[in-house]
């Protein structure tokens, strides 16, 4: 049931995103869902330990990994990287999760576990 509801989520970030990607749509060959890819200039989300993550790697490869967020909370976050926020405002953050967005980055994974404890 679990792999069911992940597969449900993402295709609800996929969707949503690329129904409003319009003239952008370059902007997803780097936009990876539910996938960590350790590349430069990549960006993407992924879900850990049930709360959605987004990620950005520069081109020198150094990660900052941002969240967590539910899955509202994470296609506008995607949506804020990809500059296609506008079209998504019925997902726009709560004051919590916009709080997240600003202020909760993170250079390790290890780093985004110990912000839970």
């Amino acid at each position: 049931m679990d792999g069911y509801k992940l597969t449900e989520d993402i295709e609800t970030i996929r969707k949503n995103l690329e129904d409003n990607i319009g003239e952008n749509i370059d902007k997803l060959a780097r936009f990876h869902i539910d996938e960590l890819v350790e590349l430069p200039n990549q960006l993407g989300c992924f879900k850990r330990e049930d709360k959605w993550y987004i990620y950005e790697t520069d081109e020198k490869n150094f990660c900052t990994y941002c969240g967590p967020f539910s899955l509202k909370g994470i296609v506008y976050a995607c949506a804020m990287k990809l500059h296609i926020s506008k079209q998504l405002k019925e997902f726009r953050f709560s004051e919590e999760e916009f709080n997240v967005y600003l202020h909760n980055h993170f250079h390790s994974l290890k780093a985004t576990d110990e912000q839970e404890k």
